[in-house]
């Protein structure tokens, strides 16, 4: 028998025992014996939960929360006008308070909760539009609306104290304006911070166990 390198063989492949029979040829070409005894019999788990969590975060970074925020911010523009209109209503009619100061005593009730509700109407779509435009360009859009938003509802508060008219009626737009104002940037931020359960920003990490 002649020699190998790793011993005598009986003319198959170099390197094989001897009495081993020698590999077929569709073995030879598919498949290699000494790899597959070296092959692990499954992936590491490691791996498997590290692809699992990848996947996870993409899914979650598909895209920002649109639908369920213009939902919201054309729900809340309608109840906010209807509550508008139901409160000028009722402050004019049966306490005489002449809401709101900029319209003045000489406006009819129904004109002024007319504008006032499209007023509010208006100022909910211009804040989801805004939210809108955070969500594409801020790094942190719930943070920006809510400084904005405070910001806005400030001055809406404020500036119906400094319009000449009834006291009576200038704190009491400002107090509805308060409120709506208040309702629509909380409303508005928590359905978007609800909405995303990991910010697009913050890079891959592997899951703690």
């Amino acid at each position: 028998m002649p020699d190998s390198p790793s011993g005598r063989s009986s003319g198959g492949l170099p390197g094989r025992h001897a009495g081993r029979p020698a590999p077929r040829p569709w073995e030879r070409s598919f498949r290699c014996p000494s790899t597959a005894r070296r092959r692990p019999p499954e992936a590491p788990p490691k791996r498997y939960e590290d692809f699992v969590a990848l996947h996870e975060e993409i899914e979650a970074a598909a895209g920002p929360p649109l639908r369920p925020l213009w939902w919201t911010g054309v729900s809340a523009s309608l109840v906010g006008g209807g509550l508008a209109f139901a409160a000028v209503m009722a402050l004019r009619t049966t306490l005489g308070v002449d809401v709101p100061v900029f319209a003045g005593g000489h406006t009819a009730a129904t004109p002024a909760a007319t504008s006032y509700a499209l007023c509010a109407t208006a100022a909910t779509i211009q804040a989801t539009a805004l939210m809108h435009l955070l969500l594409a360009t801020a790094a942190r859009p719930v943070r920006a609306f809510a400084c904005i938003g405070a910001i806005a509802v400030f001055f809406l508060t404020v500036l119906p104290l400094t319009m000449r008219g009834p006291f009576d009626a200038a704190l009491a737009t400002s107090l509805i304006n308060l409120f709506g104002g208040t309702s629509v940037v909380v409303l508005l931020s928590a359905v978007v911070a609800a909405s995303r359960r990991s910010p697009w920003d913050r890079p891959f990490r592997r899951p703690r166990r």
